[in-house]
This record gives C-alpha cells, sequence and structure tokens, in this order.
C-alpha cells in the first residue's frame, strides 16, 4: 500500500513540475511574439528603419539640387 502511494506522489509531484513548465515557457512565448521587445515590434521598427533612410537619401538629393540651383541664382545677382 505505501508502494502505491510513493508512486503516486512521485507521479503528482511530475505532473505539477509539468503544468508549472507549460506556463513559464508559455508566458514566454507569449512575451517573445506579442511583449515590448517582441517580434512584431521588431519588424515595425525594421521597416520604419528603410523608410527614414529612404527618405534622408531623398532629402539629400533634394537639397543638392537645390543648394545647385540657389549658387546658380546667386552668381546671377549683381555684385554691389
Amino acid at each position: 500500500m505505501k508502494k502505491k502511494r510513493s508512486g503516486l506522489g512521485i507521479f503528482v509531484l511530475v505532473v505539477i513540475l509539468s503544468l508549472l513548465a507549460t506556463i513559464y515557457f508559455s508566458y514566454y512565448v507569449t512575451n517573445v511574439l506579442f511583449g515590448d521587445n517582441s517580434l512584431q515590434t521588431y519588424n515595425s521598427l525594421k521597416y520604419k528603419k528603410e523608410y527614414l533612410e529612404n527618405e534622408i537619401l531623398r532629402l539629400q538629393k533634394e537639397n543638392a539640387y537645390l543648394q545647385k540651383e540657389y549658387f546658380e541664382l546667386k552668381n546671377l545677382e549683381p555684385e554691389e
């Protein structure tokens, strides 16, 4: 009779440890997928970085064009 209780105790302990491990890993996976440092946030920031880098290049080209136009207009004005 004591051997059955001992086996049952070990079984209950294994079940409880399995439940705790499952709860911990599901919390971890949920945090990885939807938390502050999640995959979704990473992808969002990656696309935002690409957009901003393209915007920087566009603005640099526009700035160069406008500077060229400014200096051409400045040279056309009579000097005082």
